[in-house]
């Protein structure tokens, strides 16, 4: 296993348990102060561990996997399970919104003490500590998964700023503040899952959207070399590219193969030169 791998699965390790004791934590506080908006927070950080565990199983069992064919299953597993947690996000974040609007029309008392607030802060702290964190784990592995992760705590830094906001101002207004609040979250979890959706459904389907192909396409073409047949393939995060060439006359191939190779890969496609 390479050094920069076993960062990765350590991270990811380190993210399903600390998002495990931040939901428990939002979890207890927003059942005290029946507050919906920080209990849609505390499972915004349920669907963060439930992210963090998948990413742990799936990058652990690529890494001990040694048939190509295996690693290829699993990382199309990995993006059916986000597609089907995007879905849950998604219901989840209609629910929310429902109760959200049902406590807008019809309010209830929130319980304010100084402890939860202490406590909101704190996970807050441990957010940002963690997206430091992320960052600095990005800069060495590159992993595009520890980014999203980073993205997503900063993020979620805010949306729990905001239901501290939610809960002290709520002591002073009329007005269903935390419903807002909740309304709010609610829009960032379903657009998070739309998203999510998205772009799992894609890798799944093998989708290669035109701007890509067009892409790839053009490089041959600047080379002057005609594409025979060509076909692309999603595996997890990653593109590739079957193509038979027809190089030439008199020209050097493997000089071009490698020059094709090289500008495939800065355009994000894993260039494999078919010979038969």
């Amino acid at each position: 296993m390479k050094r920069n791998d076993k960062i990765t699965v350590i991270t990811c390790a380190a993210a399903f348990a600390l998002n495990v004791a931040l939901f428990s934590v939002k979890l207890y506080v927003g059942l005290s102060a029946n507050s919906i908006s920080i209990y849609s927070d505390a499972v915004n950080n349920m669907f963060d561990s439930l992210s963090g565990l998948a990413a742990f199983i799936c990058f652990a069992a690529l890494l001990s996997s040694t048939s190509e064919a295996a690693r290829a299953i699993i990382k199309k597993s990995e993006q059916f399970f986000s597609f089907v947690m995007s879905v849950i996000i998604l219901l989840t974040g209609l629910y929310f919104a429902y109760n959200s609007l049902e406590r807008l029309f019809y309010p209830t008392p929130i319980s304010y003490l100084t402890h939860y607030l202490v406590l909101l802060m704190i996970t807050v702290a441990v957010k940002l500590i963690m997206f430091f964190a992320y960052r600095g784990v990005y800069r060495v592995t590159g992993s595009p998964i520890i980014k999203v992760m980073a993205a997503d705590s900063l993020l979620d830094c805010f949306i729990t700023l905001a239901t501290v906001m939610s809960l002290t101002v709520s002591q002073y207004a009329e007005f269903a503040i935390d419903a807002v609040f909740g309304i709010v979250i609610s829009i960032a979890l379903i657009i998070s899952a739309l998203k999510l959706a998205k772009k799992s459904g894609a890798v799944m389907l093998d989708f290669v959207g035109s701007e890509k192909r067009e892409e790839t396409e053009e490089i041959f073409s600047s080379l002057g070399v005609e594409v025979e047949y060509i076909t692309y393939r999603r595996t997890g995060t990653e593109t590739e590219a079957f193509v038979k060439p027809v190089f030439p006359e008199n020209s050097d191939e493997d000089k071009i193969t490698q020059t094709l190779v090289t500008a495939c890969k800065e355009k994000g496609v894993t260039l494999h030169i078919l010979k038969i």
